[in-house]
């Protein structure tokens, strides 16, 4: 405990706490680096004219809940826009159209034209025509919801 007060501990006193308590030597040196500099309160004034506290300098870089909330409904809208809109477009053009622009890997026009037996070329203007109609869909509903 001596050595405690006095500041750090050498290697060998390290070694025998150790040894003596059964812990790792990091163990002992985390420990006494705690005791050397005690916690202070949150509370605790910044100066002696108890001019705020030190917790009136933590900042929370996070978006608080309203903005959490806010955004989750915006999420949910905007998916059930796209899931309806997705109703508008036939068989051919949803596969394209997911397989092109709605996964984290899209498929090549070389696959999607062997897929369905035509060329890269129009299952390029499928998409182009998908994605349109998609987008008009997604308006109109987006300018219903808002006259509602």
């Amino acid at each position: 405990m001596r050595a405690i007060e006095e500041g750090d501990l050498s290697p060998e006193q390290v070694n025998k706490i150790a040894t003596t308590l059964d812990v790792p030597e990091a163990d002992v040196i985390s420990m006494n680096r705690r005791l050397a500099s005690p916690d202070h309160s949150l509370n605790a004034p910044l100066r002696q004219d108890g001019d705020g506290e030190w917790q009136d300098w933590l900042v929370d870089d996070s978006d608080n809940q309203e903005i959490r909330l806010a955004e989750s409904e915006e999420f949910g809208k905007r998916k059930a826009l796209l899931t309806d809109a997705m109703t508008t477009l036939n068989d051919r053009e949803r596969r394209i159209l997911t397989a092109r622009r709605l996964q984290d890997d899209p498929i090549t026009l070389e696959d999607l034209s062997q897929e369905y037996g035509i060329s890269r070329e129009r299952v390029r203007q499928i998409e182009v025509r998908a994605f349109e109609k998609l987008q008009k869909s997604i308006k109109n509903a987006a300018v219903q919801q808002h006259l509602d």
